[in-house]
């Protein structure tokens, strides 16, 4: 008789066990959930539960180092070879060219450069320059070619 009852106290044990791991169980996602929700701060992703989002450059990507090439008196076509065709060019202003770049990472949050040559009788006369990065960093997001993995190993 004493065999049965103990086989009964342990089944009934572990059915208490499972019925309290159940139970802690919902509790236990939701914290993992929100802490792993709260642990994200890379500008580079979307997010936890959210759909996936793409990183969006667009435009012509200029460092500070490529537009110091351009000096005062270079043609046209030394500045389109050296920066690239532009991205604008104004019909009411043929002697204007923006090279603008925007780059929208996939939270949402977007970084717009811009710089502006100004031409006379074909040759450049002035440079206008939001603040651009110094020269090609791996670690910028909007670099072409930018790999995550990437920037992490250079920075080793």
């Amino acid at each position: 008789m004493n065999k049965v009852f103990a086989s009964r106290d342990r089944a009934a044990a572990r059915a208490d066990a499972r019925t309290t791991a159940l139970r802690a169980l919902p509790a236990l996602l939701a914290a993992a959930l929100l802490a792993a929700g709260c642990a994200q701060r890379d500008p580079n992703r979307s997010g936890l539960l959210q759909p996936y989002r793409t990183d969006l450059p667009q435009g012509n990507y200029l460092t500070q180092a490529t537009l110091e090439q351009i000096k005062e008196g270079m043609s046209r076509e030394q500045v389109r070879f050296a920066l690239g065709t532009p991205l604008l060019r104004h019909v009411f202003h043929p002697d204007r060219w923006d090279y603008v770049f925007r780059y929208q990472f996939p939270n949402g949050r977007a970084e717009l450069r811009r710089a502006t040559i100004l031409f006379r009788d074909d040759r450049v006369v002035s440079i206008v320059a939001e603040s651009l990065p110094a020269k090609e960093d791996p670690n910028d997001p909007a670099l072409p070619g930018y790999r995550p993995q990437a920037a992490a190993k250079a920075a080793q």
